[in-house]
Formats: C-alpha cells, structure tokens, sequence
C-alpha cells in the first residue's frame, strides 16, 4: 500500500463535512449530525471544493446534489471513514477483553497480589487479571505485559521506565517457633542452619554485618522464595526475608521473627513501560497504591 501524501490532502475537517453533507443530503443535517452550524459546514465544503479545485455540489432546488466529482469522493470517504470506524470498533472490542498482564515475582504473587486480588475483583469485575512470573523487564513496553512489580532498595531506580513506589517493608530474620527459640543473642546465629538464596549477593554482607562468615555456616541454597519459605517453616533453617512478603506466615504462627538490628529496608515498584497507559492498567495500577500501598507494612 502507497503512503499517504499527508501534505496534499485536505483537511480531515473538510473531508468530514464534506462526507456527512453527502450521506445527510445537506448542510444542516450534515451539522446536526458534527454538532456545528450549518454555516461552518458549508463553509468547510467550500474550501474544499478550493482545495481541490473543482464543485463537490450543487443546488438543486431547495437541496443539494452531488456532482460526478463529489459523487465519487463521497464514496472513497464513505468507504475510508467505515475503515476507520471498523479498525477503531475493533480495537476497543479487543480492549474489553484483553486482561491487565502483570509481571511479578514468585513470592510476592502468592503472598501479597493472589490473596489481594479478590478485593479488586470485588470493585472491578470486567477487569481480568493475568500474572507472568519472572524477574525479568524486558517485556514491559512490548504489549506482551502492561506493569511490572519489582523489589529493591528504596532508592532503586530502572532506566527508562517509570516506576511508583508500591510498599516499603523491613529486611527481617524469620524461623520456625522451635528453632527461633533457641537464639537467645546474636551468637547463637553462628550455630543454627540457614537457608539462603544462592542469587541475591546481598545476603553475604547482611551476614557480616550480624558478624557471620557465610563459609562458616551450616547452609542450604535454595533459588526460590516460595521453597525457602516453606523450608524455614520446616525448621529446616533461619533466613532473611522481607517482612511483607512473609507477612501471613508470621501472623499464623508458622514463622516468627528473630529480633535483630542493621538490616536494611526494602521496597517494592511499580513499573511500566514510559508513555501513556491502558485506562485498564491505570485502574489497577491506583487500585495497587490504595489497597497494598496502605494494606502491607
């Protein structure tokens, strides 16, 4: 298909007018129908019949009719302007469906969003949610996911992306009710198991800063949350947590805190691609602030 020579054609003003004149027999329905008067829309007819530089109609009694010229611009308008209309009806049907596709960790999904999400459903049934468990960004942007949510120090920022802070949650030491019983300074630390995420490089320093060697330690890895959280419940270890994330099993019983200081804070974004947003995602997104921002230390 050609391109467009967008410098030569008229004004789509114009061409509106001109097409609703022709399908309405008139100027004055021709304006009921763009909600101007009938003299702009005649007036508009008029200049384009400049533009192009021939008649488009003629008066015919007390109406009007088209001349061969307008006769078939009419019916070029006529079929370009129900393409649009299609093209335009098309992708808002499509928009009714399509879900808000957010793209979160494996922890915070099943501690904070699944058990928040029938809350937003309770306001906004229309809007399907979809979830897409990874850590990566690199689909933000591309259609393929609408927002992220993603954890880090407060100050954490990602380039060329915009990001809102979701939650701001402490760095906390949880294990099971027996196992935390037996930590009666931070000396005792030294000689229980720990469970650590082989991936956050962080943890090595947390220890020094509680006076551990990581080679020290009694350590099993484990590369995922949801794992290390049901292994310190099994008393298979203590570790470091987000205090958020291991919100429910603290307030059940299963896991407890092990009181301890020099922790640093956490937080967690939200983040999209820059640019305008789905009015759906902007729904969620405010629901987001409302419900977790004030819902979740």
């Amino acid at each position: 298909m050609p391109e467009p020579d967008w410098r030569h054609l008229p004004s789509l003003s114009s061409l509106r007018a001109f097409e609703a004149t022709a399908r309405l027999d008139g100027f004055s329905p021709a304006a009921r129908s763009l909600n101007v008067t009938p003299a702009a829309v005649a007036q508009q007819v008029r200049g384009l019949e400049a533009d192009l530089g021939v008649a488009l109609v003629v008066r015919q009694g007390r109406g009007l009719a088209l001349t061969p010229e307008g006769a078939r611009l009419s019916a070029a308008l006529a079929e370009g302007f129900s393409t649009i209309a299609e093209g335009v009806a098309a992708l808002r049907r499509d928009e009714a469906r399509r879900s808000v596709r957010v793209s979160t960790t494996q922890g915070f999904a099943q501690w904070i969003l699944m058990p928040a999400l029938s809350r937003f459903w309770a306001e906004h049934p229309d809007i399907p949610v979809s979830l897409d468990i990874t850590s990566a960004l690199s689909a933000l942007g591309t259609g393929v996911v609408d927002l992220a949510i993603r954890g880090g120090a407060p100050d954490l920022s990602w380039p060329e992306t915009d990001s809102d802070l979701l939650i701001r949650s402490r760095y906390i030491i949880v294990a099971a009710p027996a196992l935390a019983a037996k930590v009666r300074d931070r000396s005792d630390l030294g000689r229980l198991p720990w469970i650590l995420d082989p991936r956050n490089t962080s943890e090595s320093g947390w220890l020094a800063t509680l006076g551990l060697e990581r080679d020290a330690l009694r350590v099993t890895e484990i590369a995922s949350p949801v794992l290390e959280v049901g292994s310190a419940v099994q008393g298979y270890g203590v570790m470091f947590a987000v205090e958020s994330i291991v919100k429910p099993e603290l307030d059940a019983g299963r896991l407890v805190e092990v009181p301890t200081e020099g922790l640093p804070e956490a937080a967690y974004f939200i983040v999209t691609a820059p640019g305008p947003r789905r009015t759906r995602v902007q729904t969620f997104i405010d629901w987001l602030k409302r419900d977790l921002g004030t819902g979740v230390p």
